[in-house]
Parts: C-alpha cells; sequence; structure tokens
C-alpha cells in the first residue's frame, strides 16, 4: 500500500511541529522527552522481526525478545526506520537518517546475523547499504558502494549461508551482484558477469543449497545463474533459449537440491523448467503441450513437491502440483470442472495443510485447503455466503493458523483466521468498524502477539497489534529518536 502524504501547514512546516514549538517558546510546558505525548506515525511498511538480545529478560509488559523493524512517516521526519516490541513505551524511530523532514525512505530490511540491514538515503551518500543494531548510535552506513551522492541503489537483500548478498551499481560495473558480512572491507562485487556501465541486472534472488538468481550477459541473454559468493564459482546454468537471444524468467523455487524455474522458450510457451548447480537444465513437463502457455504462477512448496496454478488447455487454471519430474507433475483437482478456471491463488502452508483462494462456480472466490490429494482438496469456508466472494487475500502461515484479510457486505476487508486444528474460521478484529474496510496487511509475529498494518478510521495506514485475547490496539510510539 502506498505511503500518504504527510499533512503540514501553509509555510510548509509539519503542524505538530510548529505547536510545540510555540507552546515550548512559551515556557507552558519544559522540553524533556518524559513529557511527550504519544508520538502517531503512519504509513508503516517492511514489517521485518529479528531477535535481539537473544537470552535476555524483556520487560514485563514487552511481548518477547522480538523487535520489530519497519520504515513509518514522521510529519517531522519524514519516512524513517523505527523499532518495536509491541508496546508503546517500546516504540520509537531509531535514528533520522536523512535529518529534515523529507526522510531517508528505508527498504528491502532485512535481518541477517546479530544485525539488521537496508537501504537508505542521507542525503549525501545517495541511497546505499546501512546496518543498525536497534539503536541511534549502532545505526550507521556499511559502505558508499558508488561513492558520492550518486545512489548506488542497494536491493534484493538475500541472506545465503554466512553472507547477504544483493544488487547494486558501483557506478563503473553496472547493476551486479554483491555480498558483505555486515563490514565495509567485505562488502565485495561477487562477479562483474556483463562488463560495461549497465551489468547484468541480477533478479529473482533465490537461496537454496546455492545462491540462485537471473542475470543478463552477451553471450547466452537473460539466464539462470549460481554462485557460491566468488567469481570463479558464479557461473551461468541454463541456456533455455540456445544463444544470446533472452529467455523470459518469471519465478525460481527451491525445492531440496535443484530449483524449479518458471520461463519461456518458443518451443512450449511459459512451463515448468528444473536446474541444479551443475546446470542440469530440463523442461519438467509441457504441461499445456506446443507453444501455448499454461502459465505456472503462485508457486509454494509443501514438503516434497511444488504446488501451484496452471491450465492445460483442458481444465482451465486450476491447482496442480510437481516434485520436479515429467510423471509427479499432476492435476491435484478441477475444482471447477470444465474449462472455466478456479483460479488458486495465494497458496500459504499451515503445517502440512496447503490453504488458498480459489471458486468453483457455486460459491464465489472464497478460503480452500488440500492436503495433496483430490479427496483431501475442498471448502474450507464460505466467508460470503453465496455467489458472492469474500476474495481472502494476504495469506500467512503463523504458528499453528492462517491469518488473512477477507470481505463481507456487513465488515469490509478485516483480519480473518482459519485454525488448522479445529478448522474454526473468525474474524479477528473489526480495526475499522463498520461496512468500511482495513484493507490489513504484512501480518507477522511479534513474540505471541500479531502485528499488522490496517488503516484507521480516516483511511491511514497504521501499525497494529492483535493479542492472544483477541484484543486490538493501535500502536503508537511513546518515546522520541535516541
Amino acid at each position: 500500500m502506498p505511503a500518504r502524504a504527510s499533512r503540514f501547514s501553509r509555510r510548509g512546516v509539519p503542524s505538530n511541529a510548529l505547536l510545540a514549538a510555540i507552546t515550548i517558546s512559551s515556557g507552558l510546558i519544559a522540553s524533556s522527552a518524559a513529557d511527550e505525548p504519544p508520538r502517531a506515525f503512519s504509513a508503516p511498511a517492511g514489517l521485518t522481526v529479528h531477535s535481539s538480545n537473544p537470552g535476555s529478560n524483556p520487560r514485563a509488559d514487552a511481548t518477547s525478545d522480538d523487535r520489530l523493524y519497519f520504515g513509518a512517516s514522521d510529519p517531522n521526519t519524514g519516512f524513517e526506520l523505527w523499532i518495536s516490541d509491541g508496546t508503546a513505551t517500546g516504540t520509537r524511530q531509531i535514528k533520522d537518517i536523512r535529518p529534515g523532514f523529507r526522510g531517508s525512505y528505508p527498504a528491502f530490511i532485512t535481518s541477517f546475523r546479530d544485525r539488521v540491514f537496508f537501504a537508505a538515503d542521507d542525503g549525501a551518500n545517495g541511497i546505499e547499504l546501512w546496518t543498525t543494531n536497534g539503536s541511534a548510535q549502532g545505526t550507521a552506513l556499511v559502505k558508499d558502494v558508488q561513492p558520492g551522492p550518486n545512489a548506488s541503489t542497494p536491493n534484493s537483500l538475500t541472506v545465503a549461508g554466512d553472507h547477504l548478498y544483493f544488487v547494486a551499481d558501483d557506478g563503473q560495473h553496472g547493476h551486479e551482484l554483491w555480498r558483505t558480512d555486515g563490514t565495509a572491507d567485505a562488502t565485495t562485487l561477487v562477479a562483474d558477469i556483463s562488463p560495461g556501465s549497465v551489468g547484468s541486472m541480477p533478479r529473482h534472488l533465490t537461496a537454496g543449497n546455492h545462491l540462485f538468481f537471473v542475470a543478463s550477459d552477451p553471450a547466452a541473454g537473460t539466464e539462470v545463474w549460481v554462485t557460491d559468493g566468488t567469481p570463479s564459482g558464479t557461473r551461468r546454468v541454463s541456456d533455455i533459449n540456445p544463444g544470446s537471444p533472452d529467455t523470459t524468467v518469471h519465478s525460481l523455487t527451491a525445492l531440496n537440491d535443484f530449483l524449479v524455474v518458471v520461463a519461456a522458450d518458443e518451443a512450449h510457451g511459459i512451463e515448468l523448467w528444473r536446474t541444479d548447480a551443475q546446470a542440469n537444465t530440463r523442461l519438467i513437463k509441457d504441461i499445456r503441450p506446443g507453444p501455448a502457455a499454461s502459465r505456472p504462477r503462485y508457486l509454494q512448496r509443501l514438503n516434497d513437491r511444488i504446488y501451484f496454478q496452471a491450465d492445460d488447455g483442458k481444465h482451465g487454471f486450476e491447482l496442480w502440483r510437481t516434485d520436479g519430474t515429467e510423471r509427479g507433475t499432476q492435476l491435484v483437482k478441477d475444482i471447477r470442472p470444465g474449462v472455466e478456471s478456479s483460479l488458486p491463488s495465494h497458496l500459504a502452508v499451515v503445517d502440512n495443510v496447503l490453504f488458498f483462494a480459489a471458486m468453483d462456480g457455486k460459491h464465489g472466490v472464497e478460503l480452500w485447503q488440500s492436503d495433496g490429494t483430490t479427496s483431501g482438496t475442498r471448502l474450507t469456508g464460505d466467508i460470503n455466503a453465496g455467489t458472492d466472494s469474500s476474495s481472502p487475500g494476504q495469506l500467512t502461515a503463523i504458528g499453528d493458523a492462517l491469518y488473512f484479510a477477507a470481505g463481507t457486505p456487513a465488515h469490509g476487508w478485516e483480519l480473518w483466521s482459519a485454525n488448522k486444528r479445529t478448522q474454526a474460521l473468525s474474524m479477528m478484529t473489526d480495526v475499522r468498524a463498520g461496512k468500511d474496510s482495513a484493507y490489513p496487511h504484512e501480518f507477522v509475529a511479534l513474540g505471541k502477539h500479531i502485528a499488522f498494518v490496517a488503516d484507521d478510521d480516516r483511511g491511514q495506514a497504521r501499525l497494529w497489534i492483535l493479542k492472544p485475547n483477541g484484543e486490538t490496539s493501535l500502536l503508537h510510539s511513546g518515546t522520541s529518536a535516541r
């Protein structure tokens, strides 16, 4: 959900900061953090949980040793990095990285080892790689990959083995693959795959038993690559479209010691392929024979199989599964019989149960589940009874439950859960009471609580905490950055 603009006074000064300045200068209150009212922040994004000080004893009102890192907007400082333990007093802005109201816009927030890493712009070095331990003093630039004010724009931060990998442009090699152990000296270019100022444009970074990714080079175009973090150990493992023509790669999914690839060639269209670190690349199955594409989507691993949506030209888009072999690639169930599609989507796994949204022609788009068999694939519940749809989305597995957003005429789009053990479906909270929708998303476990983003009564995205007893509260900040 896009960030909403902050409200400012007519002169461009944040209105709450202006009021505070007038009050303090008038001598009405003392300028101390203890006297500050809770600070309201908005547009939280990139919710990432990191274990802080393992083995320590958290405060009695805190959720656990876990800490939630996220970006959020404040009228005084703009969009900056925040931290929370699930309480107001434990929620604060970590640092005003770009002083003033413009914000540093932290992105790709990633937990790695005992710290959190992210991309941010301090206004002097451009968008670069930063790290934090949760304190202002412990928040620093890792390395100015492209020296000076120009941005290296690190993105796609991915943990693989003992390193954090990312894509960046140092101004000489273009966009290439980099890695770091968290220190400046060990933040290095992995390989210059496509020499020149453009680079190989790595994407779809996927950690399995190796780090796989998609990149482009002059000899073979766009294909799948693998790396062990060294130049000599970085190599192309596929040539699906032989020679220099690009292969359109839609997704990579790790399964055991190989990779399931959704890619297209001229003979088969968009189908399932497989490869591994030894470049054993082959088509898994031409699900829709010939150049017409089956278009596999929403790949989700459950045990030793990948489940996905595909169209074989006979049954419409239905639920399929594969173990990486042609024989083991099968239609699970024709949920909506005939050529019409059930469109299974937003696949998520809770223990050994696959949940997804689908429509059978009788109930509209509702929540379904499967154990991988035809008989074990069924409607979980008809939230919006009849042919109308509740359109479940944002499916997220947390513990033994599934959390998701769904809509009803009475409550709009709100937070729901499905309990795997009891099979019970329930609306957890009506954040935006009545028919208006809160559009909840970004569900994460924070100790025994659930943190998520949803709209308040004014339609502004805010951070909320759902407690085990069902109580939901809006999370404010009780302290300033320190």
